[in-house]
């Protein structure tokens, strides 16, 4: 499992920990936007792609969560798994 702090004014992500560090900055930086593109690309199933890169869509997820303490989405994963 992989957490990361985005900055959303920036589009920039850093990751905090991951299979193999915890909790502490694991070096792994840049584009959350392009990050986030590549995750779902490599993860998520073809025809769920365009619903998750809308829902992942930096320059517009401050204003999503401008009146909302969360938002969500359902997709299904290449390995069968929802999420």
């Amino acid at each position: 499992m992989h957490f990361c702090l985005i900055d959303l004014q920036r589009d920039y992500f850093e990751e905090i920990s991951n299979d193999d560090e915890t909790h502490r900055l694991t070096g792994n930086n840049g584009c959350a936007s392009e990050k986030l593109y590549q995750l779902c690309d490599a993860t998520v199933v073809p025809e769920y792609r365009d619903l998750v890169r809308r829902f992942m869509d930096v320059p517009t997820l401050a204003e999503r969560l401008k009146n909302e303490e969360y938002i969500s989405t359902e997709y299904r994963m290449c390995d069968g798994s929802w999420h």
